[in-house]
């Protein structure tokens, strides 16, 4: 993941010198993660921006984990995803259409992990599939889809039907 990747190999400071030198170790923070020691313990100092990422990932990464755990119990099984899970709309779907949501969510997750896109990319596939699977399920539009089509002919409006008085 894109994510700074040396948060532990990083500029080491002691308290003592962020007290002394602040300007010169946030100069350095804004540049790359920086770690603060104060007797046996060690601080984390990065962009707000990083950090914001960071735990984003962390959050995208633990839903791709449970969206390919939810398929590969269920799913891929043949069993259905019980009712309350948060992944139970899979069922909407055949297992070749799974196969494509699969192969589109990780594309799109490790697009978002490498920043090429925005996690919020990686959110809306996510979202269009769970989409795609209440419509799947929906009465309405079955029934919409397999109702004989009634085309209505056109016919050329009249300016008095139109609202508009030919009276002068």
């Amino acid at each position: 993941m894109s994510a700074p990747t040396a948060v532990f190999g990083d500029e080491i400071f002691t308290a003592t010198d962020l007290n002394r030198r602040a300007g010169h170790v946030l100069d350095e923070a804004t540049n790359r993660p920086v770690t603060i020691t104060r007797n046996d313990e060690s601080f984390a100092l990065l962009n707000r921006k990083d950090a914001s990422r960071m735990v984003e990932a962390a959050s995208n990464a633990k839903r791709m984990v449970d969206l390919v755990m939810a398929i590969s119990t269920y799913r891929l099984a043949h069993a259905q995803i019980p009712i309350g899970h948060a992944f139970e709309w899979l069922n909407a779907f055949d297992i070749d259409e799974i196969r494509t949501l699969l192969a589109e969510a990780h594309a799109s997750f490790r697009r978002a992990a490498d920043a090429e896109i925005s996690w919020d990319d990686f959110e809306a596939v996510l979202h269009e599939w769970h989409e795609s699977a209440i419509a799947i399920r929906s009465d309405a539009l079955a029934a919409a889809f397999s109702a004989p089509s009634e085309e209505v002919r056109l016919t050329q409006p009249s300016l008095t039907s139109a609202g508009c008085s030919t009276d002068v």
